[in-house]
């Protein structure tokens, strides 16, 4: 029958045919094209995910294990500014296995950790650190840190800790990620690359201590450090990273294997 012969109520009947069918093509259409941004979408982001994951980790800061000086005065290669007094003590070690770590001062600070933040194999040995602080009355940031603000080639990098602060406050660039039990909490701060053309940008203070003048303050403090690249926090935590030996490393191997000969 042609359209010449359809009454109008036919005509509309078999237009709304036609619109209803084509709607449908238009939405299998739309359904084809969102499942392809979907998969396009997670395509996308496992690159992301895979091209973080596949960044080396290398260790730009000195001292990550936080050994202090032999007086307790320092914690050997960190840097402080504007604070009148400093005091460190070596709680505990942590080592491979639990069963194998040491509490220096038997107050169970390495129990404590292993209770409330991580209780499984570690790849290195590291200290937990006592620090006790007075900032001074200067106006200036008082911090603590362990790497220069600008000396490396640019590129991502990452900076974390695990503290306990026991009284005081403290800041910085460094802001809290993971809340653990018993006061421990990982803060880390993540800087991108954004120019080729310029070295890293690390703030200096990474970590401050206190936020006013003549304010006291205490922590335990561990694995403090700067790597190269993006360190996933909220996934896999902070942990102990290799380091690439530096010319007086290789200078004082020398003399070592030197004076056994």
């Amino acid at each position: 029958m042609s359209d010449d012969n359809m009454s109008i109520t036919e005509r509309l009947t078999h237009v709304a045919a036609r619109a209803n069918a084509m709607s449908e093509t238009v939405n299998a259409q739309m359904g084809v094209i969102n499942a392809a941004m979907q998969s396009a979408e997670t395509k996308f982001d496992n690159y992301i995910g895979g091209a973080r994951a596949e960044l080396s980790h290398i260790l730009l800061s000195n001292n990550q294990q936080m050994e202090p000086n032999d007086n307790g005065t320092a914690i050997k290669g960190f840097n402080t500014i504007s604070l009148q007094q400093f005091e460190v003590t070596k709680e505990a070690t942590i080592y491979a296995a639990p069963a194998n770590d040491t509490d220096h001062t038997n107050r169970g600070v390495a129990q404590d950790f292993r209770n409330n933040v991580f209780n499984g194999y570690v790849n290195g040995a590291f200290n937990i650190v006592r620090i006790k602080w007075k900032r001074n009355s200067s106006d200036h940031p008082a911090r603590l840190d362990n790497n220069w603000n600008t000396r490396y080639q640019q590129g991502a990098l990452s900076s974390a800790c695990y503290i306990k602060l026991i009284s005081g406050s403290v800041g910085g660039s460094m802001q809290p990620i993971k809340e653990y039990g018993n006061g421990w909490k990982l803060m880390g701060y993540r800087q991108k690359a954004d120019n080729t053309a310029k070295p890293f940008y690390a703030p200096h203070s990474k970590l401050a201590l206190s936020d006013s003048a003549l304010e006291e303050g205490e922590a335990l403090i561990c694995l403090f450090g700067t790597v190269s690249g993006y360190v996933d926090f909220e996934k896999v935590g902070w942990g102990v990273y290799p380091e690439f030996a530096k010319p007086s490393d290789i200078s004082i191997a020398t003399s070592q294997l030197s004076a056994q000969g």
